[in-house]
């Protein structure tokens, strides 16, 4: 009798994966450790991405209500309760500042003046403690928000504490954003990079609670829905929305800068159209814009299961290459290419990811185990 594979047998089959490319990535720092950690950030930045966004749209939902939330419940709590597996993710980095941040590494006269006045701010003690602080406030929130958010809890009604969440929550993602990101490339400064990122990580997490639900057969057997179709349409819909909002922000921070005409700020976009970036932009706009924008206009899309599947699929992997477009450019002295370092920080840090959210997501009871273990700490 053939047998049946069970969610389970997928989580084994990616931590397998992710020790294989783990192993690789240890290797790494030893033959290649700059390249290595180039490509383990920009992999970790795009991870740790996608339990904030579920953050934020929960946060969101609990203050607005609506069908599109109770629908994308499930998938966004599991992705929020692998927030620190997504943390852990960041230290391999915070180890080795020095090999990706320039500010850590290089003494104040190899510096600019401009960087120069920055150090108070950029320096790697400083760096340290925000990154504490922020990661502590995030665990906190997600620990209340899956409480707030479990089925048949009186803490989901109520919005004061949401609110609050969402303004401690933006300012961890605006300072995030600036560390860990535009901190790379320290002369360019942009004062929409964070509202940027902020979008990204909900279009992303969209994408794959999207995927994740149509792949389940979860929207036709939500309880008590009754056009489970319909139901499809809305949430189509709403990830649109939520796409438009990061084609806008994208497109503003663009203009400003081309507009303002100020070298640091439009040397950040000239390193990124040539020596083969500019493949990846093209690659993005039509991942996370073009082509889900053309299927978001197609009713019949909007209304097939393997048309959500594709709407999701585009939309993670378009975020992946947008964190890639604005992470890994700096951080390449060859232009673009995919390297073997790359592509086991794909495979090692994905694989853990990816795997603790299949096991939450399979058995939405292990969130309960997590929090109180949390609590327990």
């Amino acid at each position: 009798m053939k047998r049946v594979a069970r969610p389970d047998d997928h989580f084994v089959l990616l931590l397998a994966a992710a020790a294989a490319g783990l192993s690789l990535c240890a290797a790494g720092l030893f033959v290649a450790p700059r390249a290595t950690l180039a490509g383990w950030l920009t992999m970790a930045v795009f991870l740790l991405g996608l339990p904030l966004g579920a953050m934020t749209l929960l946060m969101v939902h609990g203050l607005t209500g609506g069908r599109w939330g109770d629908a994308l419940r499930p998938p966004l709590r599991a992705a929020v309760a692998t927030l620190p597996v997504a943390l852990l993710l960041m230290l391999p980095v915070l180890a080795r500042l020095d090999l990706v941040f320039p500010w850590a590494g290089a003494g104040p006269a190899a510096l600019t003046e401009a960087l120069r006045q920055k150090m108070t701010y950029l320096n790697v003690p400083f760096f340290v403690v925000r990154f504490i602080v922020y990661a502590v406030v995030w665990l906190a929130l997600a620990w209340l928000v899956l409480g707030w958010t479990a089925p048949g809890s009186a803490a989901s009604r109520t919005g004061g504490g949401y609110a609050i969440g969402l303004v401690a929550h933006g300012f961890a993602v605006t300072v995030f954003a600036i560390d860990w990101m535009m901190s790379i490339e320290p002369d360019f400064s942009s004062t929409i990079y964070a509202m940027l990122e902020a979008a990204a990580e909900v279009v992303g997490v969209c994408g794959l609670a999207l995927a994740a639900l149509s792949a389940g057969r979860a929207i036709e057997s939500a309880p008590g829905v009754e056009e489970d179709v319909a139901l499809g349409e809305d949430l189509a819909n709403m990830m649109f929305g939520f796409m438009l909002i990061w084609a806008y922000l994208a497109f503003m921070q663009w203009l400003v800068v081309w507009g303002g005409d100020l070298p640091d700020e439009i040397h950040w976009y000239v390193i990124r159209g040539r020596n083969g970036w500019q493949y990846l932009l093209w690659l993005l706009i039509a991942l996370q814009f073009a082509l889900p924008f053309a299927g978001f206009l197609n009713r019949s899309v909007k209304r097939s299961r393997v048309g959500l599947i594709g709407l999701g699929a585009f939309l993670l992997a378009g975020h992946f290459a947008d964190v890639a477009w604005r992470v890994r450019p700096a951080l390449s002295a060859l232009g673009a290419g995919v390297s073997w370092p790359d592509l086991a920080a794909m495979v090692g840090a994905g694989g853990i990811w990816f795997g603790c959210f299949i096991y939450i997501w399979t058995r939405p009871d292990r969130i309960v185990v997590w929090r109180g273990r949390l609590a327990r700490g």
